[in-house]
């Protein structure tokens, strides 16, 4: 009798398992409630920025090159003491003249270094395209101060050192 009363105490057992085993909710059971909803509204993506489109160039300008891209002193036979600059850089478009370089007023914080900036006049009828055309300059300087130890080439992107031989 006794493993008859154990056999059912155990098949009781099981069902109260399998029972307690159900992984279902039931039906009753509420849904969870939703988060609070923000009063704010959500920020939209930043855009990116748009490509910038260059400005258009004044028709016959002096403005500055875009880029200088060698400076050269050298010394005239004729005059040991006088210098000779010769500049090369890139102008924005095909088109531009006159180029020379324009000195830049001292500025008074270093006696040493004199500072010129390369231009050109702007075409009369702008390239649309864009396409860079290399551009030269030369100046003569006669009475360079003797403190002077540095020549300063400036454009509209970059600039250029070059000391002064003595």
């Amino acid at each position: 009798m006794r493993s008859l009363a154990a056999g059912i105490f155990a098949i009781a057992a099981i069902g109260v398992l399998v029972a307690g085993c159900n992984r279902n909710q039931p039906q009753t059971q509420t849904q969870p409630t939703p988060p609070p909803v923000s009063s704010v509204a959500p920020t939209p993506p930043a855009l990116s920025p748009a490509p910038t489109v260059p400005s258009p160039i004044p028709p016959a300008t002096e403005l500055t090159v875009d880029s200088v891209d060698s400076v050269m002193l050298s010394r005239p036979p004729d005059a040991p003491m006088a210098i000779i600059v010769h500049v090369s850089g890139t102008a924005p478009s095909t088109g531009w003249t006159n180029p020379k370089l324009a000195e830049e007023p001292d500025n008074g914080a270093d006696s040493t270094l004199k500072t010129y900036k390369l231009v050109a006049t702007s075409p009369e009828t702008p390239d649309e395209s864009r396409t860079p055309q290399p551009i030269e300059a030369d100046i003569r300087i006669d009475s360079l101060p003797a403190n002077v130890k540095i020549i300063r080439i400036v454009s509209a992107t970059n600039e250029i050192s070059a000391p002064v031989a003595q």
